[in-house]
């Protein structure tokens, strides 16, 4: 486990053993705003990764025919090869890149566990 997600780990459950030390109202609700916090994340990673999935999704098929394409065109005697050498070592054109990482969020680039743990902090923080 990496040392961001292990402080992760012990921010969150450091935040659990101090509402339950105690528990009041208070508490109570600032761990549910934790919580909160932790599943919206989740819900945008997810939402993230589901988008990639489409794109690759829809680039493989782009893919996938453009091939087919290529094979039917050849069908009459020439053999199609696979290898970087097919098309010179260059891309092939009308094909879209590959998708580039998604622009950082607007916390200055920070990682989603840094954002957390900096929340879990200020919580903490305004608690004492």
């Amino acid at each position: 486990m990496s040392k961001e997600k292990k402080e992760l780990e012990d921010a969150v459950m450091g935040e659990f053993e101090w509402a339950l030390q105690d528990p009041n109202t208070q508490k109570i609700r600032q761990l549910g705003e934790v919580v909160s916090i932790i599943t919206t994340k989740l819900t945008e990673a997810i939402s993230n990764l589901q988008a990639t999935t489409a794109q690759l999704q829809s680039q493989v098929s782009a893919l996938e025919s453009r091939i087919d394409s290529l094979s039917s065109r050849a069908s009459g005697g020439a053999t199609i090869s696979a290898g970087p050498s097919a098309a010179g070592g260059q891309p092939i054109a009308g094909m879209a890149r590959a998708p580039t990482a998604p622009p950082p969020s607007p916390g200055g680039g920070m990682s989603m566990m840094g954002e957390l743990k900096q929340l879990l902090a200020a919580r903490k923080r305004k608690a004492d």
